[in-house]
């Protein structure tokens, strides 16, 4: 076809513009990652017609091999993004054992046509003075009235005044600010979720994974090729850049320090040369977060219980404002005077968006009225301190929001926040570029594949399709399987081989853990019915229905539902509002009675063995395995890290891993006590490919005993928001 560049396609409201490789709606762009928008535009060129998935893999992915997962994830996403935005309406069809269908009409139209349209789309109304005509008669002038002087002098404060309330009355409305285009500058997909996006003007840096280490990157701010930045120090988060663009500023994740006034241990803070140098450390101090001020000659300071100060040379050390948990993602202002940052809700699960006045130390909400459930982040202002824009969760999508900052005289200011992005990508952690006419952000789609270990060949191969399915668990027989479909966190039964699938739960719901009843009729599992509720356990029938709470009503948060061999009960983990204080309790079904289990105090991840002689554990507060008995009550540690544990079908090992998220578990693996011998055996250690989760990483066992795991193939990756800030 010739000249396809030049030709655009439309199917409902949305306009597919091959050279410039953007989709858009109604003339606004809807964001794509590359390979997505190839793939839409290869099956629209093709409309109604069947793409076989072997054309759409060479089309898209020429001279590479990749895996179908690829291509299922690309359709993933373009359905959720045209059904995000152009209603429940299935563009894309599946050929079962073939390939893919464009259902809708498409039509070819001309750029030249597509420009008429839009000027013919936009009303331009001209309002026509009004003059005398030549052929009126000419009036006859009336004598001049006298002027009195005094009367002047009264009257003309009263008017000036009256003129000057007018004008403000009757000023214009400040245009709300908007984004014109966006342009994906990174094609990684694996840039950090929570990277800190930093600037010095002609470059961006930002963290990424190479596997499973978290290695530090730079880009030019007008995109081009990625490269990668010299890390002289092991095992850092990167926060900073210095208002002179010459150091960075980093925190050491290991070998933390008590540093003087600090009740807990935190990371030590370094100054690192740009592009790269020689480290040296602030000296006596510490904290979870750091940040330049914006004169350079002092810094700030996040701890569990506030936001700190001092100076460069680490002397004057001091708490500027006592908050109930860390603050995260620090914002200092332009003019010095103030810090924002988000701070987390236990008891709503939810964020605040707060701020400290530096001079005072007072603390206020940034946005008063606002829902924590909309978990904002903070995130940064424009270099001339006018704008601030940060991210806000709303209709499960993570958008960026911009306020005006400054008042004027002669136009009127909306200070109320301005939605700027409306999916389909979640957005965060934007910063602006130095002339406020960009903001660059990390934008992803989450997505995972379901992987098993075959041990005899040491790979993951797909399982059950490669599905997006967490925390599975498989009923006695062996026949059905029960997940948490990812990201949504919504419950699901399937077979083995994923068909059958009936979706359980339904948003705003959040389901979490679910365990097979012995019987095979019913799922036990923990959920928060909306954004501001506690957990708490719910039973729901395989077959389908409404979920209801299996304890009477209760003020505590209840989590991990295990139950006895016989149905009869259910064990769980309790913690009060504080999450301060664990145990496991027990729920009697027929009965509805929940008592505390003696001598479980601190204990949590509680799950029965098969037998029901003893329960498996991890300690709270040192995440230890701690394995109980039913009969004598007493408890035995068996290992000094452990996260999820759980017994196998037959009872005879107890399986769990280690954190994967900090430096000390990234070099284990998944791990299994022999009761009988009582060793722990190393099963496996965490793969090179990056995992992920609903709730942090964990993993299931099928039938036969093979470990599963969920592969992260989620797209994360750094975009430019062209934006009009008036």
């Amino acid at each position: 076809m010739s000249n396809q560049g030049k030709e655009l396609y439309e199917f409902g409201s949305f306009r597919l513009d091959p050279e410039k490789r953007l989709l858009l709606r109604d003339n606004e762009p809807v964001p794509l990652q590359l390979k997505a928008f190839e793939t839409l535009l290869l099956l629209v060129r093709n409309s109604e017609q069947v793409v076989l998935k072997d054309e759409i893999l060479k089309a898209v992915w020429p001279d590479t091999f990749v895996e179908e997962s690829n291509l299922t994830q690309n359709i993933f996403v373009l359905r959720k993004t045209l059904a995000a935005i152009g209603g429940d309406h299935p563009y894309i069809v599946t050929i079962p054992g073939r390939g893919y269908r464009f259902s809708e009409k498409v039509r070819l139209i001309s750029e030249d046509e597509a420009l008429v349209l839009q000027r013919r789309s936009r009303t331009h109304v001209v309002i026509d003075e009004v003059t005398a005509q030549e052929t009126a008669p000419a009036p006859t002038p009336l004598p001049a009235p006298r002027t009195n002087p005094v009367r002047l002098k009264v009257l003309l404060p009263v008017a000036l005044s009256a003129a000057i309330m007018a004008t403000v009355a009757l000023r214009p409305n400040l245009p709300p600010p908007r984004v014109i285009r966006i342009r994906q500058m990174t094609h990684l997909g694996n840039l950090l979720h929570n990277t800190k996006l930093l600037t010095d003007g002609p470059r961006i840096y930002f963290r990424a994974w190479q596997e499973t280490d978290r290695v530090f990157r730079s880009i030019s701010t007008e995109g081009g090729e990625v490269f990668p930045v010299e890390r002289p120090l092991p095992d850092v988060d990167i926060n900073a850049i210095s208002p002179d663009h010459s150091e960075f500023l980093e925190v050491k994740l290991v070998d933390r320090q008590r540093c003087p006034g600090a009740d807990d241990a935190y990371s030590t803070v370094w100054r690192v040369p740009v592009p790269s140098g020689s480290p040296r450390p602030v000296p006596g101090v510490c904290g979870r977060e750091a940040l330049w001020a914006p004169d350079g000659r002092s810094i700030a300071l996040t701890r569990d219980d506030g936001l700190y100060l001092a100076n460069l040379d680490g002397t004057n050390s001091r708490k500027v404002a006592s908050l109930p948990d860390a603050p995260i993602y620090l914002a200092w202002s332009p003019d010095g005077k103030r810090i924002r940052f988000s701070v987390a809700d236990p008891k709503t699960n939810g964020t605040n968006l707060w701020q400290a006045d530096l001079s005072t130390g007072a603390v206020s909400p940034v946005i008063p009225g606002l829902s924590n459930l909309a978990r904002p982040l903070s995130g940064s202002w424009t270099s001339d301190g006018q704008y601030f824009v940060y991210t806000a969760v709303n209709d499960g999508t993570r958008n960026i929001w911009a306020i005006r900052e400054k008042s004027e005289l002669f136009r009127h200011v909306n200070p109320q926040p301005v939605q700027l992005t409306n999916g389909p990508l979640n957005f965060s952690l934007p910063i602006p570029d130095q002339d406020g006419k960009r903001l660059f952000v990390v934008g992803q789609q989450l997505r995972g594949q379901l992987v098993r270990y075959d041990a005899p060949t040491r790979q993951f191969l797909p399982y059950a399709q490669g599905i997006s399915a967490d925390q599975v668990a498989f009923s006695r027989d062996g026949q059905w399987m029960a997940y948490i479909e990812f990201p949504d966190d919504t419950l699901v039964r399937s077979r083995l081989d994923g068909t059958d699938r009936r979706q359980l739960t339904f948003p705003p719901m959040r389901a979490f853990n679910p365990q097979w009843s012995p019987d095979g009729t019913q799922i036990a599992f923990h959920a928060s019915a909306q954004m501001d509720a506690y957990n708490k356990i719910y039973l729901v029938s395989t077959s389908g229905g409404v979920p209801s709470p299996a304890t009477p009503n209760s003020s505590d948060r209840q989590t991990y539902p295990s139950w006895t061999s016989d149905g009869s009960s259910i064990l769980f983990s309790s913690a009060d509002a504080s999450q301060a204080n664990f145990e496991l309790h027990v729920l009697k079904l027929k009965t509805a009675q929940v008592t505390p289990l003696p001598g479980t105090s601190g204990l949590h991840y509680g799950q029965v063995s098969p037998d029901g002689r003893n329960v498996i554990g991890a300690n709270m507060l040192t995440d230890e395995l701690v394995v109980y008995d039913t009969a004598s009550r007493a408890t035995k540690t068996l290992a000094d890290v452990s996260d999820y544990p759980r017994w196998s079908a037959d009872g005879k090992y107890v399986y769990f891993l280690t954190s994967y998220f900090n430096p000390k578990g990234r070099k284990g693996g998944i791990y299994r006590w022999n009761p009988t011998t009582n060793t722990i055996e190393t099963l496996l250690t965490y793969p090179q490919f990056r995992l992920t989760g609903a709730y942090g990483v964990t993993f299931a066992l099928t039938p036969n005993g093979e470990v599963l795991l969920l592969r992260d193939t989620s797209n994360r990756d750094l975009y430019a928001l062209d934006v009009d800030l008036p």
